[in-house]
């Protein structure tokens, strides 16, 4: 079984341009805008795992300190006789959320939908015990903050209504 859960972009003025480009454009370009679009909003994805922020700008929030003492064990040469060494608080000073393995940030794609692009995770888990979902909704409990990454910024809204103005154009409209 595969979870889905729908982020829609539901703004008036990028709405109003796909209409604008659907009526103008074969499905062929159409597709073509949205492979482009769907790259630059993965794109978007990924830099928020590097800055820590969510698709509204505000920062993830941090790791909890026993999270990072539980990576720690894993950190060869992270303890010593005196407790933290220099490589151990090195590695706690790198330590960022959503980016342990990777594994979340490496499997963000796009795909081509009728009509549309949907940018997503297949890592996304239906009993909400891990995966995308709990880190993009926070835990049911409330031991695991949210920390958004998919979604639409302000800066993907106005790369995806230039992409659409760049196909206008091209049109002849």
């Amino acid at each position: 079984m595969v979870d889905k859960i729908n982020l829609i972009v539901n703004d008036a003025s990028v709405l109003q341009r796909l209409r604008d480009l659907q009526v103008r454009l074969t499905d062929r370009q159409m597709a073509t805008a949205y492979r482009e679009i769907g790259a630059d909003l993965v794109e978007s994805t990924l830099r928020r795992f590097e800055t820590s922020t969510g698709p509204d700008g505000k920062p993830w929030a941090p790791l909890a300190e026993g999270t990072v003492l539980a990576v720690l064990t894993r950190v060869k040469g992270a303890y010593g006789k005196r407790g933290l060494t220099k490589k151990g608080a090195t590695a706690k000073a790198g330590r960022k959320p959503l980016v342990d393995t990777g594994v979340l940030r490496d499997t963000l794609r796009y795909q081509l939908i009728p009509g549309g692009v949907e940018i997503g995770t297949n890592r996304f888990s239906g009993e909400w015990e891990g995966g995308a979902a709990v880190h993009q909704f926070g835990s049911r409990n409330g031991h695991i903050p949210a920390r958004p990454f998919l979604g639409v910024s302000a800066d993907d809204k106005a790369t995806v209504l230039g992409i659409f103005d760049r196909y206008l154009r091209q049109s002849g409209a």
